[in-house]
Parts: structure tokens; sequence; C-alpha cells
């Protein structure tokens, strides 16, 4: 049998989470010649960088100056 009381305990408990969000940093490297190098690094509270959450690509001097 469900007791009613445990379920509104349940739902008061998930009231109370915290939700965290990852922060995302954009930096440009300069590379002589026509391309840079872009690197996305995303971090939790903590501080700490997740797994698959950081990226790095090469793009145009162009399109960099715009990031």
């Amino acid at each position: 049998m469900s007791d009613p009381y445990s379920t509104d305990r349940l739902v008061e408990s998930l009231e109370d989470r915290r939700l965290f969000a990852i922060t995302t940093t954009t930096e440009v490297v300069k590379v002589p010649g026509p391309t840079d190098v872009v690197l996305v690094v995303g971090t939790n509270p903590a501080g700490h960088t997740p797994p698959g959450q950081g990226d790095t690509y090469e793009t145009s001097n162009r399109l960099a100056r715009h990031l």
C-alpha cells in the first residue's frame, strides 16, 4: 500500500533540490597564418571541467575576430 504522506515528503524533497549550470568560456588563440584556434571550456560551479564540456576547433582569422 502507498502512504499518502510519504509521497508528500518525496515532493517536498524534490522542491528543495538546487540546479547548477555549466559555465562556458571561449578563448581565441592567435596562430601565425590564416587560421586561429578557438578553445571552448565548460566548468561546473566547483571549477572543474566535466567530461565532454570542452572543445577545440580551428577557424579563419576573420571568423575568430567575431568571437
